[in-house]
This record gives structure tokens, C-alpha cells and sequence, in this order.
């Protein structure tokens, strides 16, 4: 069994070792804004609720019970509930997209290859926007994230088979969309 480094990292440092915690923040951080600002709250908010989520960690302690969730799984559910308590508060949901998906390869050093680039990314932006919000977070903690279905099924609260449809249904989506930007073939 492969050893977990968030949850070793978490462990050492509930036990007074301070890297632990420098460890999860450096691991983490830019995940847990990227998730955080893809699927609930605008970049500057995601950015103060992962340093919120970190300081659980460092103040609160939490338990961590190994073999339930990832480590990841049940940090990313920990800023998944703080930024629904924020959206609570404020009394309003809204979603924002990332201004860069990281997840698409460059398509080739020339200028031209570089606007075709950007150019499906804003599709590819415009197309995921549309679709329902439980396909845009299935799509982005699948592709984006490198969540399997396991900790996405965690983190939704969702049973690991729902989660294998949605995401079948999220990909179909997401194609249809494509395919009305003339992107299909090209998203294969």
C-alpha cells in the first residue's frame, strides 16, 4: 500500500513537527485554490478559504481517520465546507471559471498554433460553463484535479457508481457542447 504523504505529513505535525504542516501547505495550497475557485467562489475568496482550510488544520487539529478518504479527499471536503459556509453567509452562489486550464497541452510554438490554443481554451471555457454545475465539478475534479472516483464520491457525497455515471453523462455533455464549437474531433 502506497503511504500517503498528506497524511504522514498531517501526522508528524499533531505530534509538534512543524514541517508537517509546511509540507500539506506546499502540497496543497495551489490545489485546494484551483478547486476551491473552479467550483465555488472567485480566486481571491478561494484563495482566503484554502488559507482557512490550512488553518483548521494548524488550530483545530481535526482528526484524520486513514482508510475512510484520501488525505487530499478529506482536506479538499474540509474547503469544500468552509466554502459553503462562506456562500451561506454571503447568500449567493456563484461559479467561476480559472482564467488558465492548465490541462490542455500547447499545441505548438507558433503564434498561430498559440491563438488556436486560446481559442479552444475560451471554447472549452464557454462549453463547460454551460453545462449543469454537478458536470462542470465532476469534469474539472476528474481532469483537473486527478481526483478517481473513489475521492470524488467522497467529496460529493455520492456513491463511487453515481459518480462513474455522472461522469459519463458530464463527458456527453461536455462533447455535445463541443461539438457546437466545432470542437469534437479535435477534444478526442
Amino acid at each position: 500500500m502506497q503511504m500517503d504523504r498528506g497524511a504522514d505529513s498531517y501526522r508528524r505535525y499533531r505530534k509538534g513537527d512543524w514541517d508537517g504542516l509546511r509540507e500539506i501547505s506546499e502540497d496543497y495550497y495551489c490545489g485546494l485554490v484551483a478547486f476551491l475557485s473552479q467550483n465555488y467562489v472567485n480566486s481571491q475568496d478561494a484563495e482566503d478559504i484554502a488559507e482557512e482550510t490550512l488553518l483548521v488544520l494548524a488550530e483545530r487539529q481535526p482528526e484524520y481517520e486513514e482508510g475512510i478518504a484520501s488525505f487530499k479527499t478529506w482536506l479538499y471536503r474540509i474547503a469544500r465546507n468552509l466554502a459553503v459556509d462562506y456562500l451561506r453567509k454571503k447568500e449567493k452562489e456563484v461559479l467561476y471559471m480559472p482564467e488558465d486550464f492548465e490541462g490542455f497541452e500547447a499545441l505548438g510554438g507558433d503564434v498561430g498554433a498559440e491563438l488556436i490554443r486560446e481559442e479552444e481554451q475560451q471554447s472549452v471555457r464557454a462549453a463547460m460553463q454551460r453545462l449543469r454545475k454537478k458536470y462542470r465539478q465532476v469534469l474539472w475534479m476528474k481532469y483537473f484535479a486527478g481526483m478517481n472516483a473513489d475521492e470524488m464520491a467522497v467529496l460529493m457525497n455520492k456513491s463511487t457508481q453515481s459518480v462513474y455515471g455522472l461522469l459519463k453523462r458530464a463527458k456527453e455533455k461536455l462533447r455535445t457542447e463541443l461539438e457546437k464549437e466545432g470542437l469534437h474531433e479535435r477534444s478526442r
